[in-house]
């Protein structure tokens, strides 16, 4: 009588286990697709990079049949002009979401288009030393950067530099310096723009 109560006990036990099944985080429902959770929503997200006056950016339209992309480099007020909108609007400040939505609404609201689709992105404004310089590589440019400050900034020319071959390569065209002359006469000093290549070539003995 015992063994049989153990028994029932014991089956009743296992009915209620396979009830309960517990699926894992991650495992795929009866559609087959996996669940991996609920993710965080983003749309209200403002945090990264906020453009700056002087920022280069490129505005790329889609859904219009002009003004497919647009480059243009934020103004010391720190705004912007666009094709057929009138007044200048204000991108300093704003992430590049935030702008693509504030275009997108100019030009919608303002009746100028029915559809538009706006994409913001920037180029960072570096430059490159490479050649015979202590520390060659990529540097962030600051505004009024020159060519004297840049090679200062690589901890200088080795002792294999030659100083009067340094040749800065910017769209697509190369222009050659001599950097004694610089350091004698300031004034011809010149200044390094964003994605320029400046090389401080070695000397032959």
């Amino acid at each position: 009588m015992m063994h049989k109560f153990i028994f029932s006990i014991v089956v009743m036990f296992s009915v209620v286990l396979c009830g309960c099944v517990v699926q894992p985080v991650g495992s795929a429902g009866s559609d087959g697709a996996v669940n991996a959770g609920t993710p965080m929503a983003d749309e209200n997200f403002t945090g990264g990079y906020t453009i700056k006056a002087l920022d280069p950016l490129y505005i790329r339209f889609s859904g219009i049949m002009e003004q497919q992309v647009l480059e243009v480099v934020v103004d010391e007020n720190g705004e912007i002009n666009l094709l057929h909108i009138e007044e200048p609007i204000k991108a300093a400040g704003l992430s590049t979401s935030q702008l693509e939505h504030q275009i997108e609404r100019l030009y919608i609201d303002g009746g100028i288009y029915k559809n538009v689709s706006v994409n913001v992105t920037m180029t960072a404004k570096v430059f490159y030393v490479q050649g015979e310089v202590n520390a060659p590589g990529q540097f962030q440019l600051m505004s009024g950067t020159t060519l004297l400050q840049a090679i200062a900034g690589a901890r200088g020319p080795t002792a294999f530099a030659n100083l009067k071959k340094v040749t800065i390569a910017r769209h697509g065209k190369v222009y050659t310096y001599d950097i004694k002359k610089l350091e004698r006469d300031p004034s011809l000093d010149v200044k390094i723009n964003a994605g320029d290549v400046i090389k401080v070539w070695q000397t032959w003995y």
